[in-house]
């Protein structure tokens, strides 16, 4: 099997998510969904119930959704999936994180006002053009500003996980530098901190100006260029 059920399960529900987000009929997505929980239920190894052909015996797994699971269980990849994820705007998905902003307003957004980002609908908030669409309102505005603002503090935040493999990698590369007498990580991730905006280091060296030059030509950075990041100092 090319996707394990809990895979396949994962991309049911988003298909169910995408279905709302282009305003599609409830029953569709609610299709997708309930299949989704039957194969969560399943208590028999799925790939055997592929190869036997009895997926559409699940209850909720009809003949359409039976025929995407056997692409997904066969290929790894599902053509419908990709085609249908491909026309929803990259920033609706950002939408999301937004608090009270679920997929059938965001429809509602992007049908009446066009909005694809969240910056146009920061700025279609800010002139108050939500206050007459169905299901908003002055106090669903407000709150969307508010979650936009929250948003914008921890855009740039990265977990400690996420980012101590390349600071180790970066102090690294500074105390391999010539010149270099020692290296370090500073700030929040020398502290353990679990949430860091910037990597920290810290350098002694005698010639600034090289280490620099250095640290601003790291193939780590280079690598990864949205990285959080300080200055060797």
């Amino acid at each position: 099997m090319e996707r394990t059920k809990q895979e396949i399960t994962e991309i049911l529900d988003e298909l169910a998510l995408l279905l709302e987000m282009k305003g599609e009929n409830p029953f569709k997505s609610r299709a997708y969904a309930n299949a989704a929980r039957s194969l969560e239920a399943l208590d028999e190894d799925l790939d055997l119930v592929v190869r036997e052909g009895r997926l559409a015996t699940i209850k909720g797994v009809g003949e359409a959704i039976s025929k995407k699971i056997e692409e997904l269980a066969a290929t790894g990849q599902l053509r419908y999936y990709h085609d249908l994820k491909a026309t929803i705007p990259a920033g609706h998905f950002e939408m999301l994180k937004i608090p009270g902003l679920g997929p059938k307003k965001i429809h509602i957004l992007y049908e009446k006002l066009g909005i694809q980002t969240i910056g146009e609908l920061e700025y279609a908030c800010q002139e108050n053009r939500l206050l007459d669409l169905p299901g908003f309102g002055s106090k669903t505005q407000q709150k969307i500003l508010a979650g936009i603002d929250a948003l914008k503090h921890y855009r740039e935040r990265r977990l400690y996980t996420e980012v101590i493999a390349e600071a180790m990698d970066l102090r690294k590369f500074l105390t391999d530098q010539r010149g270099v007498i020692a290296a370090g990580i500073a700030g929040s991730l020398r502290r353990g901190n679990e949430v860091v905006k910037d990597i920290d280091l810290l350098a002694a060296t005698d010639d600034h100006l090289l280490l620099a030059d250095a640290f601003a030509s790291s193939p780590c950075l280079r690598r990864h260029p949205s990285l959080p990041r300080g200055t060797p100092r």
